[in-house]
């Protein structure tokens, strides 16, 4: 008589399970709370494949990559040129660049919309909002890798702004370029940042804000969270997490997937000529989550009222006080209400800065 199939991948897990002793662990990490009404849209989940994406075609592109400004050129025109399929796996991590800071801002979007930032889950957002400016840092630092004339000078751009932070502006300018002007320190220090710091900053926080999410569960958009347990919240009907969430949300990465490769196909990521100290770009901008806020600097006049208030000084504290909003926003709406409808006054002026936002931006792609 043959075997049954069932007893044996019993048999093996019994074996495993005996080695291990995970069978709990992994029993607890498939149960999350989410109510029927929960909308997430998946936009975490993507988040979180597009920085996998982002690991692995980093990894290969370090292969070849060489961090010094004579040689740093030259070996991403060998990876795109020389290397098999280099071309689309530099494009690839182009592009899961880009689609990363979209997806996580959407995340907070979501999560700010739906109110699921009030208790419990306060450091939840907190942690996310962290995320979002550790992705930042990533762009910022990637920038400069290829040596090219874009990238130069949006460095250089980038980093005086950073140095017209009030008070630690000087010492930040100087952290981060190693020196008075962007040179091959600069780069040193933005590959050590870019595939290691940051690497590990938002590994180490993607598993608290995971670890938070799993034992608090998803939030109910429909009413807030009670602060004692009831019958009638216990009897909650729930979405299973495992197979059904989970495999909604390996269709999406599919489909995120598809959308990279075609993305990189059509439009694959290009070289300038290489870097040069000596001559300044006609128009230098920063890449489009950046142009927004540039143009903003842009815009404010170099002295406010007569005052003698400086721009960049104006500038840089818009984008700094609206982190800081960010950040503590949990603490600062204290109202126990979730409805968006409710929560009007909120909710527009979300609107209204996502919609300022947008505009500048476009204003800097066409000017």
């Amino acid at each position: 008589m043959a075997a049954n199939p069932s007893a044996k991948t019993a048999e093996g897990e019994s074996w495993l399970d005996q080695r291990t002793k995970l069978a709990p662990l992994i029993k607890a990490s498939l149960h999350v709370r989410i109510p029927m009404s929960a909308k997430t849209y998946y936009f975490g989940g993507i988040a979180m494949f597009l920085f996998a994406i982002q690991v692995v075609t980093g990894t290969l592109l370090s292969l070849y990559y060489k961090p010094t400004p004579q040689a740093a050129y030259e070996s991403v025109q060998f990876i795109t040129s020389s290397v098999s399929f280099g071309w689309l796996i530099r494009s690839i991590h182009h592009w899961t660049a880009n689609l990363m800071v979209l997806f996580v801002a959407l995340h907070l979007v979501r999560v700010f919309v739906q109110a699921a930032y009030k208790y419990p889950r306060e450091l939840t957002w907190v942690v996310g909002s962290f995320l979002f400016i550790v992705t930042l840092c990533f762009g910022f630092t990637g920038y400069l890798l290829p040596w090219d004339q874009r990238a130069y000078w949006a460095t250089v751009v980038g980093t005086e702004i950073a140095g017209a932070v009030p008070v630690i502006g000087d010492a930040l300018l100087l952290l981060l370029r190693g020196g008075a002007d962007v040179t091959g320190d600069t780069m040193s220090r933005f590959f050590g940042i870019h595939v290691l710091v940051l690497p590990l900053m938002l590994g180490g926080l993607m598993a608290v804000h995971l670890l938070l999410v799993h034992q608090l569960g998803l939030a109910n958009p429909n009413r807030p969270e009670p602060r004692v347990v009831t019958p009638e919240v216990e009897k909650e009907p729930l979405r299973p997490f495992f197979p059904h969430y989970i495999i909604d949300e390996l269709m999406a990465w599919y489909v995120i997937l598809a959308i990279l490769v075609v993305l990189a196909s059509i439009f694959p990521a290009g070289l300038e000529g290489q870097a040069n100290p000596l001559e300044t770009p006609a128009h230098v901008k920063p890449e489009w989550y950046y142009l927004g806020v540039y143009e903003l600097l842009k815009l404010i006049p170099n002295e406010i009222l007569g005052i003698g208030i400086p721009s960049k000084l104006i500038g840089i504290m818009i984008p700094i006080v609206g982190v800081t909003l960010l950040i503590l926003w949990p603490i600062l709406d204290r109202s126990p209400e979730v409805r968006a409808r409710r929560r009007l006054l909120a909710i527009a002026g979300c609107t209204v800065v996502i919609v300022g936002l947008i505009a500048l931006t476009i204003w800097g792609y066409v000017s």
